[in-house]
């Protein structure tokens, strides 16, 4: 997810290259695009939990569509910088977007994880540590997106109040897996929260405006 620097040239175009109805086209897709991802991921969190884990079709899905989405993200976020912008890799830590730059590729890092640790053994655990871990990680997504500024949206308009909560839903997310390895919690609701928040955050994404 991401916004291209929207500081334009004396032609009109941003250091991107592109015009402000390109760079509009680019940022709703890769916030739409991102929300189809989380839509299919809750879905098939969803089968993977209602058959109790028991078809690897779930889970080979969900390590895929992880690995893909934090692979998209990693390539196809901020287009003036490394790997598909103008800019190299050491340029890019020069751009006036750079921090945003950063801040893209090490978010894009979170989904990847996960994608890894689905096809571990680990995955069928339910043990208490596996599940704060998984929590903590999924809460630094959230963080990102909470502190997550751009410079052409330096006040708290329609996208930071969007992604403030989106934030709160990926924060769900996190609670949801905090909650799956806690004995004390037994809620019949427990089980569901963790596709249920991937599946509001997908709809949040899917229906993102400018």
């Amino acid at each position: 997810m991401s916004h291209p620097s929207s500081h334009g040239t004396a032609d009109g175009l941003s250091p991107t290259g592109m015009t402000p109805q390109e760079e509009l086209a680019y940022t709703l897709f890769m916030h739409r695009s991102s929300g189809v991802a989380l839509l299919a991921l809750g879905a098939l969190v969803w089968g993977d939990r209602l058959t109790r884990r028991r078809h690897g079709i779930f889970r080979g899905g969900i390590g895929l569509c992880w690995l893909a989405f934090g692979a998209f993200l990693f390539v196809r976020s901020d287009v003036e910088g490394w790997p598909i912008g103008p800019a190299g890799f050491l340029e890019s830590f020069s751009m006036p977007t750079a921090g945003e730059w950063l801040q893209h590729k090490v978010l894009s890092l979170i989904p990847v994880t996960l994608g890894i640790w689905t096809f571990t053994p680990l995955y069928r655990q339910t043990q208490a540590r596996w599940s704060y871990a998984l929590g903590a990680l999924i809460a630094l997504g959230a963080g990102g997106l909470l502190l997550h500024m751009h410079l052409d949206h330096p006040m708290m308009d329609i996208v930071n109040i969007q992604h403030r909560f989106m934030a709160l839903t990926a924060f769900l997310v996190a609670f949801g897996s905090v909650a799956d390895g806690s004995a004390t919690l037994t809620w019949k609701v427990k089980p569901w929260l963790v596709p249920g928040g991937l599946f509001v955050l997908g709809l949040q994404l899917v229906l993102y405006v400018e």
